[in-house]
């Protein structure tokens, strides 16, 4: 793995997710089922994947099996991360905001002209689907056994003082003024059983998506958020 592909993601706005079952126990007695069970479970739902899974291995792109653990990192245009699943079910996941990336990627100038590093947070990309994402790759992880007795869920998105909601889609109005927050980072964590994952991850999601929102000043009805889950969740993205 590119040792520097971690300082290079915390470099700009990122995500960092960990899932830590309740209770410590080996869950996966091989490293091969570490890997296996990231790529059965990945979720993909608008054309790339999450987590990613690599298909070539090189130095910005694959997966490698290490003590305990098996790992994974991508390196190309605006998707910059690094996964790492755990013989006990911890997941752990790194992932750089995609809009701090534009430069790096070439099907989108215009718009990397617009949108600068640190300036910006995608309401429905980087927060939405982000978020609703996080939360099925969780619940297929508990469906595979690994959260049997709960999970303990960590989320921060890092690096967001003075950063800016964003309406991606040009059709969508535009705020009346600029949703800020002066908060450096934004964590959340909580404890979960396997039924609530399992039956209501949208929903879970939905009242995290809430949160994150309302640290910019933005409160819109959960209603309003779950019709863009739902186009995510029917591959309509």
């Amino acid at each position: 793995m590119n040792e520097k592909l971690i300082e290079k993601i915390k470099e700009r706005g990122y995500w960092r997710v960990n899932f830590q079952p309740l209770i410590a126990t080996i869950k996966m007695d091989t490293l091969q089922k570490c890997k296996d069970v990231v790529e059965r479970n990945s979720v993909q739902l608008r054309g790339w994947d999450y987590p990613h899974i690599p298909r070539r291995n090189d130095e910005n792109s694959g997966m490698a099996p290490a003590g305990n653990y098996y790992e994974g990192w991508e390196n190309w245009a605006n998707h910059k991360e690094f996964w790492r699943i755990y013989k006990s079910g911890q997941f752990l996941y790194y992932r750089g905001l995609r809009e701090d990336w534009l430069e790096e990627d070439d099907w989108r100038p215009k718009v990397a002209e617009k949108i600068k590093p640190g300036s910006s947070l995608g309401v429905v990309g980087s927060v939405i689907y982000e978020i609703t994402e996080t939360f099925s790759f969780l619940s297929r992880l508990a469906t595979a056994g690994l959260y049997d007795e709960g999970v303990n869920v960590k989320i921060s998105l890092n690096k967001t003082k003075d950063r800016e909601l964003w309406i991606e889609d040009p059709m969508r109005a535009s705020f009346m003024y600029p949703r800020k927050t002066s908060a450096l980072n934004l964590s959340f964590e909580e404890a979960y059983t396997k039924d609530e994952i399992i039956n209501n991850s949208k929903g879970l999601a939905n009242k995290l998506i809430l949160q994150i929102f309302d640290s910019f000043g933005f409160n819109p009805p959960p209603e309003q958020i779950e019709k863009d889950q739902d186009v995510l969740l029917s591959g309509k993205a």
